[in-house]
């Protein structure tokens, strides 16, 4: 059950037969509503007469002006009222000729009895048990084509006689009376929509739960704007610090990029530079000591020599002073002597 199915449970009227007393047991069970439903009078077919107009052909914004000057004509006294219940352009009239002075008088206050039989399946003459004696009805395609209450179950002569008036065969036979619940009516009445009512009641209910649910909305949407108009505040307070610091950026992206080339030449040198070192060495060297190779890897230095005295140890003892290249090697080779040194870092250097 939804949120409309059940709001709308609570203004379906209170259904009571007129004329039942508490704990009758003849009498059909009254019909609980809701609670701003209000009474709804059940009129017994026994004080009614019906009557049938067939507005079809009219444009249905006639239809209702139509019905009620139809329903006029029937009326036997001013005290009189009448309920029109509708049915696919046929207005069916039921008239109450008096009804009690408590009951009011609109066709949202009062319904009758036979409209709260459920119609046939299918196209039949069929006897009802009403409140107080017997109604039979006429159905043909979908329609209440005729309707007569009797005190008693009709005899055949009554039965044949109803069938004539609704231009059937005359059938001696008359049906077993029904005994049917009351359910919801199978015509449509006239929405009343009068403060008092109880359609009224729902549409203003309705209408007051839609003025809520506006204000609910509209009181999300006025914070959503709030907050976008902020956003949209934020964003162009945003774009114009950017446009104003994009040259600082950009002066310090091109810093950046200077100093990583910078970093990146200074580790291509490491240590003391080859010509540097290559002095030094020529320097400590015998007289008459010329290079003839160099490979430097690193920290590894490889230096090919010839001429000279070929004892290996005057080559080391001629870089024992020096401590960046005091590890050394000397190996003699055939065309000279191949000095190997593993290179130190020089005093207060990193590491």
């Amino acid at each position: 059950m939804n949120l409309r199915t059940k709001l709308a449970a609570l203004f379906l009227p209170t259904r009571r037969l007129i004329g039942a007393e508490p704990g009758d047991a003849d009498a059909p069970a009254v019909r609980a509503g809701g609670v701003l439903g209000g009474q709804q009078w059940v009129v017994p077919r026994a004080d009614c007469q019906y009557r049938r107009t067939d507005l079809s052909g009219m444009p249905p914004r006639h239809r209702e002006t139509a019905a009620r000057l139809a329903a006029t004509r029937y009326l036997p006294t001013a005290d009189a009222v009448a309920h029109i219940a509708w049915r696919e352009g046929v207005a069916h009239l039921w008239i109450w000729s008096s009804p009690p002075a408590e009951v009011a008088a609109g066709d949202q206050r009062w319904l009758p009895e036979s409209l709260l039989f459920a119609p046939p399946a299918q196209d039949e003459a069929r006897v009802l048990r009403t409140a107080r004696g017997f109604e039979g009805q006429l159905w043909e395609d979908g329609q209440l084509v005729l309707s007569q209450w009797w005190p008693q179950v009709p005899d055949a002569g009554a039965w044949q006689r109803f069938l004539r008036a609704g231009g059937l065969d005359p059938d001696p036979a008359v049906p077993a009376p029904l005994s049917l619940p009351w359910s919801e009516p199978w015509g449509e009445g006239k929405r009343n929509l009068l403060p008092g009512s109880a359609a009224g009641r729902e549409r203003l209910a309705w209408l007051a739960a839609g003025v809520l649910v506006a204000l609910l909305l509209g009181w999300e949407l006025t914070g959503l704007a709030r907050w976008s108009a902020a956003g949209s505040r934020l964003t162009a307070r945003l774009d114009a610090t950017r446009a104003e610091i994009a040259p600082l950026l950009s002066a310090r992206e091109v810093a950046e990029t200077a100093q990583a080339e910078a970093d990146r030449l200074r580790s291509l040198q490491s240590g003391a530079s080859d010509y540097e070192l290559m002095a030094r060495i020529a320097g400590a060297l015998p007289e008459g000591i010329r290079f003839r190779a160099w490979n430097r890897n690193g920290e590894k230095l490889e230096v090919g020599v010839s001429g000279g005295d070929s004892d290996p140890r005057k080559f080391v003892v001629a870089f024992a002073g020096d401590p960046q290249l005091a590890e050394v090697s000397a190996t003699p080779v055939a065309d000279g002597m191949r000095l190997a040194f593993s290179l130190q870092p020089p005093a207060g250097a990193m590491p």
